[in-house]
């Protein structure tokens, strides 16, 4: 199952380092094309929590008034989701869907001779044995979890030698180098180059979410201000720690999405803050529109009454009284 969600985004990746020769910038272009092709559900993502957002004043008020009554606060807050069109799940659903992409990127990433290269097990077996009989490697030290990735940058830095060894085989010469860094190793505490990465992540994820909240402040959207807080130190934090854990072309493509993903947000927020002032006017003249004829209904009734009145004192006779007919008490017993 993982293999069929993995084997399109390798084909993308193999793809775009054949078209730019150069890793860190196919990763970057990776992050890209997957925006765009996901901003359908993003945008559904972005209109979803716009459209919680902007309700939460009633919600608030609704907690207040209903804060003995949980019950009843639930039935009231999903009449009011129902009466504002917005889902109860807001856009929680559309903002999980780009999690099966980072799956499948990890997956690359994670076995490139696999993936990348199209190497079976067997051929991954004997590649290892000539790097240890034949050139006298030591593999030992790459990590368990991206042995592959290791593998791949040996093959790069011995990649004629591999090929005149193994002639019928179909490689591609991968150069995980970008910008003199090592994007195959993952980035250490200490004064090393490969700690940009983690630092980039951290502020680009801070920058990510600071820009959002000031484009929803400014399209008149409000948050908690404990959320906004939390979601300030939460996804610096996590974008951090797996920038450590994980090999550095990870952190690249965080980064890289993150930015991308400020421009794609500023824009959607821009759009649907404007669709909803549409929306929004229209409900007005609409409401608008519904009292005035409500008022010019109640106008013409008052007015039908007093010609009524009118007609009743000109059939009157001079003199006469108009009693009004009572009903006879019924009798005590």
């Amino acid at each position: 199952m993982f293999d069929f969600l993995i084997t399109p985004f390798a084909w993308l990746l193999r793809e775009l380092y054949l078209f730019t020769g150069n890793y860190g910038l196919a990763i970057i272009l990776f992050a890209l094309v997957t925006k765009i092709l996901l901003l359908y559900f993003s945008a559904r993502g972005k209109r979803g929590m716009m459209q919680t957002q902007r309700i939460q004043p009633k919600q608030q008020a609704l907690a207040k008034q209903y804060e003995k009554d949980k019950t009843k606060y639930q039935q009231e807050l999903q009449k009011l989701y129902q009466a504002e069109g917005v889902s109860m799940t807001g856009g929680c659903l559309w903002t999980l869907l780009p999690f099966p992409l980072i799956i499948a990127l990890y997956g690359v990433i994670r076995e490139p001779l696999k993936h990348m290269l199209g190497m079976t097990a067997e051929m991954v077996e004997q590649l290892k044995t000539f790097f240890t009989d034949t050139l006298h490697l030591d593999i030992s030290g790459l990590n368990e979890g991206f042995q592959q990735l290791g593998l791949s940058d040996l093959l790069h830095k011995h990649f004629d030698e591999v090929q005149a060894a193994f002639p019928d085989w179909s490689l591609i010469n991968i150069n995980y180098n970008f910008l003199g860094l090592n994007l195959t190793q993952t980035p250490t505490l200490g004064f090393n180059w490969l700690i940009i990465i983690p630092i980039l992540s951290c502020a680009s994820a801070f920058l990510s979410m600071w820009l959002t909240m000031k484009f929803n402040k400014s399209a008149g959207i409000q948050q908690a201000a404990g959320q906004n807080k939390f979601m300030m130190l939460l996804s610096p934090a996590m974008s951090l720690w797996f920038s450590f854990i994980l090999p550095a072309l990870m952190g690249v493509y965080w980064i890289a999405q993150g930015l991308i993903g400020v421009v794609q947000d500023y824009f959607l927020t821009k759009h649907f803050a404007k669709v909803f002032a549409e929306e929004d006017a229209k409900k007005a003249e609409f409401e608008a529109r519904k009292k005035a004829a409500e008022e010019a209904m109640k106008e013409e009734l008052r007015q039908r009454r007093a010609e009524s009145v009118a007609d009743k004192k000109k059939k009157r006779k001079p003199g006469q009284t108009i009693y009004k007919m009572q009903k006879k008490p019924k009798p005590k017993n």
